[in-house]
């Protein structure tokens, strides 16, 4: 954090379409940047800054009013957040800007996707438990090391806040990717099972791979030292055991957690009807 630069600055748009989960919905990133530094991310070839990958984070600022401008042209859908960025990564502490869009999005009773891997998702638990329709996922890679994950918490903490967002009724679910097929620097198994003991109810595996994504292969080269086609050998066999494994623990692998339609709110209303 120490060489971090944090600008602010302000947005025109923020809501995407984006097709993720098996469902349509749209995706809004209320940072640019990411202070996690991850030596595999995609989104240095999506944003394509001359900046280095993980030593800047843009504040949008105006974000919640953006948003709530927005909401009101938009038909209702789940809202992912985010799709380029980690919302609660650390200047969200001190800025506040991921809260308080979850406070527009729950005004305007919008359904809500989470991603990150931030143990700072915890000081929303007010405002998470109040919405309809949220999931909550953790990002898991099968290399939760500092060297290739260094401005992340640890494996273990973030099960714990797995465990912490069940406990009060939140579903819970974790995108265990990148798989690195020749790179397991943890016990799947055990992994898995800790998973499901922490009340997970889905988990999304996914192989790494860098076709398309030419900066983020050369950002993983260039840090690490090493040719990264060599790791990707083997990705349907170490799928085909993290599959297994789902299965051997009763953990679901389909997107059917992070599927919304508006027939949900329909018969949300109508439960609410007949108790009346």
């Amino acid at each position: 954090m120490r060489n971090l630069q944090i600008r602010e600055v302000r947005c025109k748009t923020l809501l995407h379409r984006l097709e993720f989960g098996g469902s349509s919905g749209y995706t809004a990133n209320f940072y640019r940047g990411c202070c996690h530094g991850c030596v595999y991310c995609y989104v240095p070839s999506l944003i394509h800054d001359e900046r280095d990958w993980g030593s800047f984070v843009d504040a949008k600022v105006n974000s919640p009013e953006v948003l709530a401008m927005e909401l009101r042209q938009v038909q209702k859908n789940v809202v992912f957040l985010s799709s380029a960025t980690d919302p609660y990564q650390a200047p969200e502490a001190r800025y506040m800007i991921t809260r308080r869009c979850l406070q527009v999005l729950l005004k305007r009773g919008f359904p809500v996707s989470i991603l990150t891997r931030s143990p700072l998702v915890l000081r929303d638990l007010d405002l998470l438990k109040r919405f309809d329709w949220v999931r909550v996922g953790l990002s898991i890679s099968t290399v939760p090391d500092k060297f290739y994950e260094p401005g992340v918490s640890s494996l273990e903490r973030r099960i714990d806040v797995l465990k912490r967002l069940s406990s009060v009724g939140i579903q819970t679910w974790v995108s265990l990717a990148p798989v690195v097929p020749q790179l397991i620097l943890t016990d799947l198994e055990r992994l898995i099972e800790k998973l499901a003991e922490a009340g997970v109810s889905s988990v999304s595996p996914g192989i790494l791979r860098f076709q398309g994504y030419e900066e983020s292969k050369t950002m993983f080269e260039r840090i690490t030292g090493t040719p990264s086609a060599p790791l990707m050998r083997g990705g349907d066999e170490i799928l085909a055991r993290v599959q297994g494994l789902l299965r051997r623990y009763s953990l679901d692998c389909s997107d059917e957690l992070l599927r919304w339609s508006a027939a949900e709110e329909y018969l949300n209303l109508d439960q609410f009807a007949r108790s009346r």
